[in-house]
């Protein structure tokens, strides 16, 4: 027989096990009730219910490590984003994360990613609105996996999912394009061929005259943020550069500055590889988006205008490879249109050479001058290659480089010679001395080679060199319609004009073909 306090026991426990399955029951009663309340409900009926403010609602985004068999992309870039949470220290970081260096990084302190342990959690804040990040494990199908639970006051449901989350994706994609190394590609036999660039070449580095810098970073800028405005207007969103200027002014180094300010590959073309115009077009339609088309010295290219103007009578050569016309309808014809953010540069050391149907506005949008170097520029060399903001030789070296033309290559070349800041000044206003007196350099020195310019004629096909004088040979190279004659003296012994007249052809022959 029971005993009356193990019968009054038996009560306690039984009120207890009804009271809890009441509130119980009442709690899953008013998340019911809160979920099915339309947003504008006003707060007495919420509080009649005895349900929680809107602002103590919590509504929360699992996003997992795994969609299906894949990785999951929003996770992964979560992860990076998370990872400068954690490195900006915020309130309500964890007080233990974990350090890794990723695969080929640097030993760099910002190569170093950051990342929480299962069960921490990190706190955002965006548009005045708190988002808590929570690492957990959990099973994926016969293994683990992690996955990120976002939570939000309900409030602030719309503003998570339609900004927040769509802003996390765009800095993980721009932290992407800032981390990753561009390639150079360069076509071979019809297809591209890459490695890395390494050309550490940026607009800090560039001897250009700082307006002109600006200029340029400015006009690259609004290139970027202008795709509704192509768009809009219905044309493909690119842009044409024409580089010009002296040999040795910088324009190679121009092009592989604005590669690395805008982590974009360079697809370096030989035009006189390319077999073709079909072949031309397949080459641009495997181009990727966000890259420079790169046609270096385009005066010298292996391209022919008389495509424009055949005829039944006057038929385009069979070893013609790349047209003219077919170079324009790649710069801004329909095939230009198959991808897009993509920059054209044209550099050239004579623009007066080139046809002006290929460089009218619409096609070349921006012309870049790289001229002779001045004073500015020279500055910035100094203070670059011996960190000198000032010297005693500035005063003549800036005189000098009023009188005399001198490339930024050439001025760099002594300012390298040695780790002498007043030497390697010294070595370079030599350089504009002897300049200015007309003293050329020999062993080493830059060596001028002098260039006649014939008249215009179109040549269908090669013709045989005539025979020179007496110890000198000629050699004839067709660019763009017209003929550049490049003469060469050489003595011979008697007897042997015939021969030498001969050797030299071919000898310049051979420099044509390396030039295309």
């Amino acid at each position: 027989m029971a005993s009356p306090t193990n019968r009054a026991l038996e009560r306690y426990k039984s009120a207890i096990t009804a009271a809890t399955s009441v509130v119980g029951a009442a709690m899953l009663l008013r998340r019911l009730v809160a979920g099915v309340l339309p947003a504008g409900t006003p707060p007495l009926v919420g509080a009649l219910l005895l349900l929680p403010p809107p602002s103590a609602r919590r509504h929360a985004v699992v996003i997992e490590e795994f969609d299906g068999a894949f990785y999951n992309r929003v996770f992964l870039a979560v992860r990076a984003y998370v990872s400068t949470l954690l490195a900006a220290a915020p309130t309500g970081a964890p007080p233990v994360v974990k350090a890794s260096l990723p695969r080929g990084a640097g030993a760099g302190a910002e190569q170093i990613r950051l990342a929480m342990g299962p069960g921490t959690a990190v706190v955002d804040v965006f548009r005045g609105a708190e988002l808590t990040w929570r690492l957990r494990s959990h099973g994926h199908g016969g293994g683990a996996g992690e996955a990120f639970r976002l939570s939000f006051d309900g409030q602030h449901r719309d503003l998570a999912l339609g900004a927040y989350l769509p802003f996390v994706m765009a800095r993980f994609e721009a932290m992407a394009r800032d981390r990753r190394q561009a390639k150079l590609y360069s076509n071979e036999w019809g297809k591209w061929r890459s490695v890395r660039l390494r050309n550490a070449s940026t607009f800090a580095t560039l001897a250009m005259d700082a307006a002109l810098r600006q200029d340029v970073l400015d006009d690259l800028g609004r290139f970027l943020g202008q795709k509704e405005y192509y768009e809009r207007t219905g044309w493909a969103w690119k842009r044409g550069y024409l580089i010009h200027g002296p040999p040795g002014t910088g324009k190679s180094s121009l092009v592989a500055a604005m590669s690395n300010h805008l982590h974009f590959d360079v697809y370096d073309l030989d035009l006189g590889a390319v077999r073709s115009n079909t072949e031309l077009r397949k080459l641009l339609i495997r181009m990727k988006s966000r890259s420079i088309l790169l046609i270096e010295d385009v005066d010298c290219a292996s391209v022919t205008a008389q495509s424009r103007e055949a005829d039944a009578s006057n038929p385009a050569p069979k070893h013609q490879k790349v047209t003219l016309s077919g170079l324009l309808s790649m710069v801004d014809g329909l095939w230009s249109s198959s991808g897009h953010e993509r920059i054209l540069v044209f550099t050239t050391n004579h623009m007066d050479r080139l046809d002006p149907a290929l460089i009218r506005p619409g096609r070349m949008d921006k012309r870049i001058h790289m001229g002779y170097c001045g004073f500015g520029a020279f500055k910035e060399l100094a203070a670059i290659y011996h960190g000198v903001d000032a010297h005693r030789l500035f005063p003549e070296i800036e005189a000098l480089l009023r009188e005399v033309d001198v490339a930024p290559a050439e001025l760099a070349e002594k300012l390298l010679a040695t780790d002498d800041a007043d030497a390697a000044l010294e070595t370079a206003a030599k350089l504009l001395r002897d300049r200015e007196a007309g003293i050329e350099e020999d062993g080493g020195g830059y060596v001028k080679q002098k260039l006649h310019v014939g008249p215009t004629r179109a040549r269908p096909r090669p013709r045989p060199v005539p025979a020179p004088a007496r110890g000198v040979s000629a050699a004839r190279q067709v660019v763009f319609g017209e003929e550049i004659v490049l003469g060469i003296s050489r003595r011979q012994g008697h007897g042997s004009g015939r021969r030498g007249a001969g050797q030299g052809g071919s000898g310049m022959r051979g420099l044509g073909r390396g030039r295309r």
